[in-house]
């Protein structure tokens, strides 16, 4: 039986085995005590004991939305996010190893989404964690301690952005040969590469030259051109999407993508602003390819 959407109720089949061909999944069991978070990434799953839920069984399947941030989570020794701090950005297969030896009493999840395991090296119980802050972990969970995490594997994807505001995609365009020469404006579909991004840890690289989305200026103030140039590695390069469907740099987190408007021939052209209350031309749709 294949899935491409949420499944909420799987009495009618009974799966005991999976194959994820595509994205993340989670899926929730049911055992004879408690119940079960289990995330499938993108593979072979022989049996139900592989999945993370042994003796127990399928409730529900449901896709796990593609997050367009970089994962950053932090530990606290003490309830409400307070006390010694432990902050990770990518796996560890141990919070209570020699080095660490860290007991969890409260989470802050600052961002993209992440598997916390009871036990150590990615085994036990499962829980899927997205962006908040968890006060006291004990309560929320039911464990007494986190005992490894990892951030929800999330492939490089090639996308086109569009603006709601004018219902057109963020486009690269001029002397493509020239870095100088470049622009990056709002424009119609056009079908071409130059309105073509791949996405991967931050960056949103266009395919059309193999150049980044850059706020140029490097200045962390409003109204700063945005185009694009070749990778160097600063927070200037870096973007996260944010709930509210605006785009923000990493570089500041009071700025996100805008479109100049005015009446001058640049009025089409990408600027970082400061975010205003109902400002479509700040929202953006991320259409995947």
């Amino acid at each position: 039986v294949d899935f491409t959407g949420h499944i909420s109720d799987l009495t009618a089949f009974t799966p005991h085995s999976f194959k994820v061909l595509q994205g993340s999944w989670l899926m929730h069991c049911q055992g004879d005590f408690t119940s079960n978070q289990c995330v499938l990434e993108e593979g072979l799953y022989a049996d139900l004991t592989s999945c993370g839920c042994s003796l127990a069984q399928v409730k529900s399947l449901k896709p796990i939305k593609y997050v367009f941030e970089e994962p950053f989570i932090s530990l606290f020794a003490l309830e409400h996010c307070e006390g010694r701090e432990l902050c990770l950005g990518d796996a560890i297969n141990s919070v209570l190893n020699k080095d660490f030896y860290f007991y969890t009493q409260s989470v802050w999840v600052k961002s993209g989404l992440w598997i916390a395991y009871e036990g150590s090296n990615f085994l036990g119980r499962q829980m899927l964690l997205e962006p908040s802050e968890i006060s006291n972990w004990s309560a929320f969970s039911g464990w007494k301690m986190i005992g490894s995490l990892c951030p929800v594997k999330q492939p490089s994807v090639y996308i086109r952005i569009k603006n709601r505001a004018q219902g057109e995609y963020l486009t690269v365009t001029g002397n493509l040969a020239g870095m100088r020469k470049i622009s990056l404006c709002i424009s119609p579909y056009n079908g071409k590469n130059t309105q073509v991004w791949h996405y991967c840890r931050g960056l949103f690289k266009s395919q059309t030259n193999d150049t980044y989305l850059d706020d140029i200026g490097g200045k962390e103030t409003d109204v700063a051109k945005v185009a694009v140039w070749t990778e160097h590695g600063r927070l200037r390069q870096k973007w996260k999407t944010n709930k509210n469907g605006t785009i923000g740099s990493y570089l500041n987190d009071h700025l996100v993508l805008d479109i100049k408007g005015g009446s001058y021939c640049d009025k089409t052209h990408i600027i970082v602003n400061q975010p205003l209350e109902g400002e479509l031309t700040q929202k953006w749709d991320i259409e995947i390819l």
